[in-house]
């Protein structure tokens, strides 16, 4: 699985990597802190799931998600906040999740586990 992460280098977001580099099951993990070059990027290698922060003064969040559903609706849009504010906002635009920071290592492998997955049948 490949996930992408659009956040400002906080100390939260450093703990969201640290778990994702250790999730056996995602096999690239890409950051992000311009909002265009993360969409100019999915254009061209589309990530399974983008975790992108809201209430930042430079990350364009809701902006962001709603081009990176234009280029692609399969992705899975992940929002990270520090403020419920934009949940419905999120959920609007077809957000899979919306994690309150400090984001816990169980609500954020709970947005990877549909896409871990595998069909038995």
């Amino acid at each position: 699985m490949k996930v992408y992460v659009l956040d400002e280098n906080n100390r939260n977001r450093e703990q969201m990597l640290v778990w994702l580099y250790d999730n056996r099951n995602i096999s690239w993990v890409e950051v992000f802190e311009d909002s265009f070059i993360c969409v100019e990027r999915i254009e061209q290698f589309p990530p399974d799931v983008c975790f992108i922060r809201l209430g930042s003064n430079t990350i364009y969040g809701l902006k962001t998600a709603r081009m990176i559903h234009i280029i692609n609706p399969e992705i899975r849009i992940v929002f990270v906040s520090d403020e419920r504010d934009y949940a419905m906002d999120a959920y609007e635009i077809g957000a899979y999740g919306y994690l309150l920071s400090p984001v816990s290592r169980d609500k954020l492998e709970s947005c990877l586990v549909p896409l871990n997955r595998v069909d038995s049948s």
